[in-house]
């Protein structure tokens, strides 16, 4: 009673999770040798290992106050993001709770398995989680109405060379979890293409997303995680291709205990009707766009190193005649070492150049993301920058005008050099050409019949310069070369 107009009333999500944030909730993380003692006691030594199902159901959680969500940590479940917890299942479980008018404790599991055991022993009420419809998970649980098509997909590099087909894999190493669905899907396909392929185990502390973090950074070749994870892993791993099934599709589900039909049926209800609300549009464009779940993922840099490819900016920094480390400072300042950066403005990977630009210089739209293809592009258009500057004798002064025009093009800094041309001053030192480049904002500058690119706010290309030669001073300082 009282509910049919609860969702009229929705708050916006960030401050339904604040005021959840509030109040009776706590955050638990469970490990495996917390549960190991939770089905000992259950069971008991030489005992039968048959675990004992809570009866529990929806009136026990209205009378506690508190629905226990289990969870696990990923994308779409739960994650925390600077202090702030997120996550597509976590929303909606604090959406339910509200519908309920109960507090939520999170329980925030290890594996598949730990959720399962939490939940049949009564250590949880429902798993808000996309929980595989296995044959031997509907023998234990119930699956409700708040569920998800999904299919597994290869993970890989983009290149001219990738799988095309799951027969391609013959001779390829593609990482798994051991015990996982994962890996006997892999185990599965070994069989169905007459073997040939290796399959990798990995720690299975490193869940399936992480994985395709880890194809994305190289440090393996190839993973499998279903077609849901893998769309949210493209849209922000821009390097990686997730166009190859590898296997049909399966139902996921949040579930309940079999001895909760009261729980199931509300579950239900509520899912059928938030589908229909402007919370649950909200909610999907939140976790669908650029997730704030890899915002925090960088390349690791070696012990000793400066960037992740220190030997691509040595090699490709000679035939400009740079000193490698400045050719890094210009890559930090463009995308602090992420090959798959998207700016604003539509440039991308590691060196920030437009496509067109990228097209130009020999990077097709998957050559644009690879670290040593972006380098060696970059550097081709530096020597045309380097010509059209040739006039500037100073090498120093000269790679000043270089930096400004990567980052903004080299028409405004031509009409910046006009300026000052024209007011008596040396278009050759850069002091000058900046002070005039920062005027192109004022109409009685950027229409002077000297200037031909017109409008310009130049404020971020004075700092970009002057960013990246802070940069490589200080990498000066840290970084000695032998």
């Amino acid at each position: 009673m009282g509910k049919t107009n609860v969702f009229d009333k929705l708050r916006p999500i960030k401050q339904l999770v604040t005021s959840y944030q509030r109040g009776r909730r706590r955050l638990f993380f469970l490990s495996r040798w917390f549960v190991l003692c939770l089905l000992v006691s259950l069971v008991g030594c030489g005992k039968s290992s048959k675990i004992t199902v809570s009866n529990s159901d929806l009136k026990d959680i209205q009378e506690r106050g508190e629905l226990r969500v289990i969870t696990m940590e990923s994308p779409f479940a739960y994650f925390v993001d600077e202090d702030d917890e997120m996550g597509y299942e976590y929303d909606l479980a604090l959406n339910y709770a509200d519908y309920l008018r109960v507090d939520v404790k999170l329980i925030v599991a290890k594996s598949v398995e730990d959720m399962k055991t939490l939940l049949l022993t009564g250590q949880g009420d429902v798993i808000a989680y996309r929980f595989p419809s296995t044959q031997e998970n509907r023998a234990d649980v119930v699956f409700t109405n708040r569920r998800y098509d999904s299919y597994p997909v290869l993970v890989q590099l983009r290149s001219k060379n990738m799988v095309k087909d799951v027969t391609d894999l013959v001779g390829k190493e593609v990482y798994a979890q051991k015990e996982t669905k994962y890996w006997r899907r892999l185990v599965n396909l070994n069989k169905e293409i007459g073997g040939g392929m290796t399959i990798k185990a990995v720690d299975d502390s490193i869940p399936a997303d992480q994985l395709a973090v880890m194809v994305s950074q190289r440090k393996i070749p190839m993973t499998i995680v279903d077609n849901d994870v893998a769309l949210l892993s493209r849209s922000n791993l821009r390097n990686i291709d997730i166009s190859v099934p590898v296997g049909l599709p399966q139902e996921t589900a949040w579930v309940v205990r079999k001895t909760s039909p009261e729980l199931l049926a509300s579950i239900n209800a509520w899912s059928e009707e938030i589908s229909k609300s402007r919370f649950y549009k909200q909610l999907y464009t939140k976790y669908y766009s650029k997730s704030r779940y890899f915002s925090d993922i960088k390349s690791t840099i070696p012990k000793g190193s400066i960037s992740p490819y220190d030997e691509f900016f040595k090699q490709y920094a000679k035939q400009i005649d740079w000193d490698w480390r400045l050719l890094a400072a210009l890559a930090f300042n463009e995308s602090h070492f992420d090959v798959n950066a998207v700016s604003s403005s539509g440039a991308l990977g590691l060196m920030q150049m437009m496509p067109g630009t990228g097209a130009k210089y020999g990077l097709d739209a998957t050559e644009i993301f690879e670290a040593e293809s972006a380098i060696a592009a970059s550097v081709q258009y530096i020597k045309a920058l380097n010509l059209i500057y040739r006039s500037v004798e100073d090498p120093e002064e000269r790679i000043k005008f270089i930096l400004a025009s990567y980052n903004a093009g080299p028409a405004h800094v031509l009409d910046a050099r006009a300026l000052a041309t024209k007011y008596g001053e040396s278009p050759h030192v850069w002091n000058n050409v900046e002070k005039y480049l920062l005027l192109k904002n004022k109409p009685e500058y950027y229409n002077d019949e000297v200037c031909k690119a017109g409008y310009f706010r130049g404020k971020h290309t004075v700092r970009y310069v002057g960013d990246v030669f802070d940069t490589y001073n200080h990498y000066l300082g840290v970084k000695k070369e032998k």
